[in-house]
């Protein structure tokens, strides 16, 4: 009789095991209910910016974007934004869904992170966004735009895609010469931007702000291809503008290259497919910046550090690129003492160095 109560439970317990495992239809239902959740709390958190001119004594808008909101204190709030939207106005509105605008006040602006901090005052009760952390961030994870593209017709459109890249170099030519200015590290996605989206909030699916949308690529060829500004580094640059509203960088002062770019030419070199002079670098060096030449009146002028030194580690952040090393560069502040570990001719060291300002 034991065995026969035994048996049964056994049968109940199996035959009602799929009970606790949703269906495929379910598991989508859930996270369209994450996402509309998660429009729902963060919408009236990402506003409009109308950019005004001033043409025969009356402003005139000349373009629109997005902002988001991140901050308040009293009865004002802060918005970040990028610098493109805001560039050469006259008068700058944040606009809300209903069409109602206010004037902005513009804290500080940074060129090479095409970031801008915008403050207004407003009776309404805006919900601040919350930031997350981009480090973490996964290729083939869910993301959510929010903005206002192709004008403010289209306010608050949202758009849901895929993070295609977690880390993509895109270089910069702030001045329309064809010589790179700066290469910006950004967040590729395929949520579908349009002009207007600048400046608009990049969400994951847990609804925390991982980006600013500031740029896509637009080719004949090309499809989904858009980039957002991570939001740690977002996190900084706001933090530099509002204190000094404007952001004064360190420079290290070398001329380098990448240790693998060199391995690879000193590769086809060797096989006869290029040629040029052989680099020597040491066994088991695999990754880091080589330096070239070191720049006169920099940091490294003013240190240890000599051409022919491979720079493995900036402040015991590994570097294997020149990504790399930008981004330490970028995140360090004018008078910062720092200590590189390089490898000189097959031995380590570590060389401290006091940062100073690019020229």
């Amino acid at each position: 009789m034991k065995k026969i109560l035994l048996g049964f439970f056994l049968l109940l317990i199996l035959s009602g095991c799929h009970r606790f495992y949703p269906t495929t239809d379910e598991r989508i239902f859930e996270i369209e209910q994450n996402i509309i959740e998660l429009v729902s709390e963060n919408e009236a958190s990402v506003l409009g910016i109308s950019k005004l001119t001033l043409e025969n004594g009356l402003y005139i808008e000349s373009s629109s974007g997005s902002g988001v909101v991140y901050k308040k204190v009293n009865s004002e709030y802060y918005l970040v934004t990028n610098q493109h939207v805001i560039l050469d106005a006259d008068k700058i509105e944040v606009v809300f869904e209903d069409l109602s605008s206010v004037e902005a006040k513009l804290v500080g602006k940074d060129a090479r992170t095409d970031l801008a901090v915008l403050t207004f005052k407003s009776d309404k009760n805006i919900p601040l966004v919350e930031f997350g952390n981009s480090d973490n961030l996964k290729k083939g994870q869910f993301v959510i735009a929010m903005g206002n593209p192709l004008g403010l017709d289209y306010y608050g459109t949202v758009t849901v895609g895929n993070l295609s890249g977690v880390s993509r170099a895109i270089s910069i030519d702030y001045d329309g010469d064809n010589v790179i200015d700066w290469v910006a590290t950004l967040i590729q996605h395929d949520a579908a931007l349009s002009p207007g989206n600048s400046g608009g909030a990049l969400f994951d699916i847990s609804g925390k702000l991982i980006g600013i949308n500031n740029m896509k690529i637009i080719e004949e060829y090309s499809s989904g291809i858009g980039f957002a500004i991570p939001i740690n580094t977002v996190k900084d640059i706001v933090k530099r503008l509002e204190a000094d509203g404007e952001i004064e960088r360190p420079s290290l002062g070398i001329i380098g290259n990448e240790v693998t770019t060199i391995i690879e030419q000193n590769n086809m070199i060797n096989a006869g497919l290029i040629e040029g002079e052989l680099i020597e670098i040491p066994n088991g060096i695999s990754y880091g910046v080589y330096v070239n030449q070191i720049v006169p009146n920099s940091s490294a002028a003013s240190s240890d550090l000599r051409a022919g030194d491979i720079i493995l580690r900036f402040n015991d952040v590994k570097i294997n690129n020149f990504t790399d090393l930008r981004h330490e560069i970028e995140i360090a502040y004018i008078g910062d003492v720092v200590e590189l570990l390089i490898n000189r001719k097959g031995s380590e060291l570590k060389i401290s160095l006091t940062l100073i300002k690019s020229n």
